[in-house]
């Protein structure tokens, strides 16, 4: 996972670079140079997922995206949509990412209220449809929807619009965060999720909501994902309970996270520091920092981590 910015046009009012202060934070980006070199480092194959902020802020984001290509790896990039047109569009599907994701939280007034952005969610599932017309074979499109109070009676309208776009595939993912006393010693300066001490959800309109979206299968073509698929039980603790992790985590040791001056962080949610920097990759202090920070157990930030949970595919 390479985050290649924190620099966004859009200010999402769940967004975990914003609730930790990192949105749009002044520092340095790794150059295009740095980036090429760091990706020279692992065999074709390897997956890269990147994103930001908004990685189509970079003006050397082809540059790089052509390049993995070029590598041999499987990758794919999350945009808001806001930085694309047409010929951007086809110039990226032209690279044959394996997938390209749109962030679309809502039906028009609620997307919009939620990015900070009058007139996005238009920008955005013009983008979709786009999209879904000039992607080549092994390109899918997707649409992510961040499930908040604001928006969780509205989800059966996003898969309605992602699906009449022509997307292949519409993730609901759960929003990730902590209360207060989940993750004790833990500031927002050392873990990424962010901290949202009073937070509920009405999960009664949640199962609702998906209850709708599945009586529309075999309407469209477009899948329907849940990120993860709780039990009622599960989704009243995940959401208006108190969590703590157990058990282990199924992708701390075969993945790596970069943030975008090309510090490696411990894992997607730990901000500890992890081997080095993109220009200097220390594999073995890597392992290392990993099984160091779960060591006795899974620390209790993890408690809503989705690396945690399955992936469910409802249809």
């Amino acid at each position: 996972m390479m985050e290649l910015t924190w620099r966004c046009g859009a200010g999402c009012a769940f967004c975990y670079l914003g609730e930790t202060g990192r949105l749009n934070r002044r520092g340095p980006e790794m150059t295009t140079a740095e980036i090429k070199a760091f990706l020279r480092s692992f065999p074709a194959g390897t997956r890269f997922y990147f994103t930001g902020g908004e990685p189509f802020l970079r003006k050397d984001i082809f540059s790089v995206l052509g390049y993995a290509s070029s590598r041999g790896f499987t990758w794919g990039v999350n945009t808001n949509g806001l930085a694309l047109n047409r010929p951007k569009i086809k110039r990226l599907m032209a690279l044959g990412p394996a997938y390209v994701i749109f962030s679309l939280h809502g039906p028009a007034a609620a997307h919009d209220r939620l990015t900070g952005v009058k007139g996005a969610h238009a920008k955005v599932l013009a983008n979709v449809g786009i999209a879904a017309e000039l992607k080549r074979p092994g390109t899918e499109v997707i649409t992510n929807c961040v499930i908040n109070s604001a928006n969780v009676r509205l989800l059966p309208a996003v898969y309605l619009e992602a699906a009449r776009a022509g997307a292949d595939r519409a993730i609901f993912e759960h929003l990730q965060f902590l209360k207060k006393g989940e993750a004790p010693g833990l500031s927002p300066a050392e873990v990424m999720t962010p901290f949202l001490p009073g937070y509920r959800l009405d999960t009664a309109a949640f199962e609702r909501s998906v209850g709708k979206i599945t009586a529309l299968r075999g309407e469209f073509e477009t899948h329907f994902e849940l990120r993860p698929d709780f039990s009622r039980r599960e989704l009243a603790r995940y959401y208006n309970g108190r969590m703590k992790p157990a058990g282990a985590c199924p992708a701390l040791l075969s993945t790596l996270n970069v943030e975008p001056d090309g510090r490696l962080r411990t894992c997607v949610l730990y901000c500890a520091p992890a081997g080095g920097t993109v220009k200097k990759l220390d594999r073995a202090g890597l392992r290392v920092a990993k099984r160091r920070l779960v060591k006795g157990g899974l620390p209790r930030g993890c408690a809503r981590c989705c690396q945690r949970f399955a992936i469910e595919r409802i249809f």
